[in-house]
């Protein structure tokens, strides 16, 4: 999570895996325990005692979150409308707790009226042979760049990230975090969680 100094906002990045909802996940969901573990306590974490909770995705969404679908992975999970995975995902983890979903393209002025705000996106999907992207040897330092950056509380190296460099590695998560790090100017603390390589 990042927090700007004024303590007026707590942000978690997260993953945006449909295998973090156990009913996708199946006979696999045990390996992904620590993650899913660490991602909820993140959420209960930056939520406890806020007021108005965002979610930052793709696209130019700027609507509420009261209820969540997710089709496509086998058998839809939740209930409500379908929605897509990074709202879904974030709607589990979120377990029932009213957000607001900022797309990248939506007004900053959501945004910025959030004490708590979830980040949904995921980085390179081409680290090795069996990725979804296959490989690309700059995958592996573009997201210890990445990690780097969020360890360290350093929203001007989010910004800087290289939009042509993330597509090639399949980092589909810099989008949002270009556009969170536009709205934080000061960390007053940073930490990761958890990492999953896979």
């Amino acid at each position: 999570d990042l927090k700007p100094a004024s303590g007026e906002v707590r942000i978690a990045f997260l993953p945006v895996t449909p295998l973090l909802i156990p009913e996708i996940a199946s006979g696999a969901a045990g390996e992904l325990e620590a993650l899913r573990t660490a991602a909820r306590a993140a959420v209960n974490e930056v939520c406890a005692g806020a007021t108005r909770i965002g979610v930052l995705v793709p696209g130019t969404v700027d609507a509420p979150l009261r209820s969540w679908r997710l089709d496509g992975f086998g058998l839809p999970v939740g209930q409500g409308q379908p929605v897509e995975l990074p709202v879904a995902v974030a709607g589990w983890l979120l377990a029932d707790r009213p957000a607001q979903v900022v797309g990248t393209g939506a007004s900053a002025s959501s945004l910025r009226q959030c004490d708590a705000v979830l980040v949904m996106g995921d980085g390179s999907s081409t680290r090795t042979e069996k990725a979804p992207g296959y490989s690309d040897p700059r995958a592996l330092p573009f997201d210890e760049s990445v990690l780097a950056a969020i360890s360290a509380g350093d929203p001007v190296s989010l910004a800087g990230l290289d939009p042509e460099l993330a597509s090639a590695v399949g980092a589909a998560g810099a989008e949002v975090w270009r556009r969170l790090s536009t709205q934080v100017d000061e960390v007053a603390s940073a930490h990761i969680s958890a990492v999953d390589d896979r």
